[in-house]
């Protein structure tokens, strides 16, 4: 695939995202696309044949661009005491830059309970997410545990879900939300001395 077709499906790809993040699923067709994106009428139904494989492109254009900010945090990540920092600034990040995104995959993960192919596709995507944030933290100097890395993603997630619907007043407080709750999870191996001595005196 060239350059320029890339380009192109990335640009159909945010169309998408912007028409289901503004009016749910329910308004993503092949001509919403071409109209949101400014391209001939067909154009979106050349480089996607189905309506499924227009949302299997937009589950893969979100994590492209998310992956690639996770990414971006390893390699920019100093040492493993600023990883509760790094954090919580990305999650700033996503529900103002990537607000649109965080929308709509909130809607396919809803929608994926009633798709099966959708619900094998989110679950890959969450799984690499997992696999990718454990890397990241390896960068670091920290060997993070699949369970600590499942709940790492499950605490974001569920903040900017809750923020984007039912309490955008805890944007005000995201940043402790946030810095708290990574704080909490990564306390054991932030600080594994205090931590196993606070297990030892619970006992």
């Amino acid at each position: 695939m060239t350059s320029l077709n890339i380009e192109r499906r990335a640009r159909l790809c945010d169309a998408a995202i912007e028409i289901v993040a503004r009016a749910g699923l329910r308004g993503l067709t092949h001509r919403a696309v071409d109209a949101e994106a400014g391209v001939p009428p067909g154009t979106a139904s050349r480089y996607f044949r189905t309506r499924e494989a227009l949302v299997r492109g937009v589950v893969e254009r979100v994590r492209q661009v998310q992956f690639a900010k996770l990414r971006d945090l390893q390699l920019h990540l100093p040492d493993r005491t600023r990883l509760p920092e790094a954090v919580t600034r990305l999650a700033g990040e996503v529900l103002t830059v990537d607000r649109s995104q965080q929308l709509v995959l909130h809607e396919l993960f809803i929608e994926s309970t009633r798709q099966p192919c959708l619900g094998r596709l989110l679950t890959e995507t969450v799984t690499a997410l997992e696999e990718l944030l454990i890397e990241v933290c390896h960068a670091a100097g920290i060997t993070l545990s699949s369970r600590d890395a499942l709940l790492l993603v499950t605490l974001c997630h569920g903040i900017v879900f809750t923020v984007l619907t039912t309490r955008p007043d805890a944007y005000d407080d995201l940043d402790g939300l946030v810095r708290t709750g990574v704080e909490r999870i990564m306390a054991p191996y932030l600080h594994p001395a205090a931590s196993a001595a606070d297990a030892g005196g619970r006992r």
